[in-house]
């Protein structure tokens, strides 16, 4: 059994991250691609710890013991399917759960390194890289009002950075309808890979969220580096807007619609939040939207955008077309 930081099993062929922890401990945040064959459920974790506390390690360990072993042929069967990659298993903090399953599986043959500090560790590490984010080439910045596109373009470069799908929120006022929120810890993670893997290109292309997108926050650092980046101004014409936003949302089912938009009264008055609700009610989406859109988003962002300098403006009338130009734009201002 090999020990092994994070950061030197980036350096690996073919890394097959295997996190022994609970099913709730990594659902809260894993490494991104980590499969999840834990030697506890959760209620069994809950017990074992509660053993800890109240009788001492060595009933705990019996206890974690009995159920650990009780999983020795699932776990043996699991793992067996990943032989020919080089396999990382780790746990909380790189102790008894992970050093249990890395001896059992090398006492079978199949080759398994072991995670210094277990997750303790590559979180560290995590919070390391994007304290120094700014170090990794460069950003150009989409921004322009709701409905344009930007993150349909984003999505088709090879080099975006999409900010929205790593939080599980559309960063906005019904960004969350129809999504999952990631955790904080699972945003970190999942944007400390991303920022890794454009970290050898020319530059990448992020769009310029708030500080919040939901319930998570950007990295400080992110965040300064976005606000000191060259912007490509996204337009899209009144009907693209709202086919792009009817789109996007319909598939969210909008059964938290109405209570939102109920929740603007104070900003947009009684009179324009019960028009609001009654072409929601009778299915007219496109008033809808055109409505929330004159009403609220516009005059709410439109002040920010007349603040910003632009290198360039994109109208996005097809998205394919619109990612060619946002890449000859970029290319042509950093080169």
């Amino acid at each position: 059994m090999n020990e092994i930081s994070f950061r030197e099993s980036l350096d690996l062929a073919d890394p097959l991250y295997v996190d022994v922890r609970s099913p709730s401990e990594y659902a809260h945040d894993h490494i991104p691609g980590a499969v999840n064959i834990p030697i506890f459920s959760d209620d069994e974790r809950k017990e074992v710890g509660t053993l800890y506390r109240q009788a001492g390690r060595d009933e705990a360990v019996l206890r974690g013991t009995e159920y650990g072993g009780r999983k020795i042929s699932s776990i043996v069967s699991a793992m067996s399917g990943y032989r020919g990659k080089d396999i990382v298993v780790y746990c909380a903090r790189g102790g008894m759960r992970s050093s249990s399953v890395a001896s059992l599986i090398s006492s079978i043959g199949i080759p398994v390194y072991r995670l210094d500090r277990g997750y303790k560790g590559y979180r560290a590490h995590v919070l390391s890289e994007l304290a120094t984010c700014r170090g990794a080439g460069r950003l150009v910045v989409l921004q322009g009002l709701t409905g344009v596109g930007k993150t349909e373009i984003i999505r088709r470069l090879s080099c975006g950075i999409d900010l929205e799908k790593m939080a599980g929120h559309r960063s906005s006022l019904f960004g969350g309808m129809g999504l999952v929120q990631n955790t904080q810890k699972m945003f970190d993670s999942l944007l400390a890979l991303r920022l890794r893997e454009v970290a050898g290109l020319h530059y990448a292309v992020i769009e310029g969220e708030s500080k919040k997108i939901g319930g998570v926050h950007m990295p400080e650092p992110l965040y300064a580096w976005i606000k000191d980046s060259p912007v490509i101004l996204v337009e899209a014409p009144m009907e693209r807007r709202i086919e792009v936003l009817i789109t996007e949302y319909t598939a969210s089912g909008g059964a938290d619609a109405v209570p939102i938009v109920q929740s603007l009264r104070s900003k947009l008055g009684s009179k324009t939040v019960d028009d609001l609700v009654e072409l929601f009610n009778r299915g007219n989406l496109h008033d809808f939207v055109e409505l929330l859109l004159v009403r609220y988003y516009d005059p709410l962002y439109q002040y920010s955008l007349d603040r910003l300098h632009f290198i360039g403006t994109v109208e996005n009338l097809d998205p394919d077309r619109a990612a060619e130009e946002v890449t000859d734009m970029a290319d042509s201002f950093l080169f």
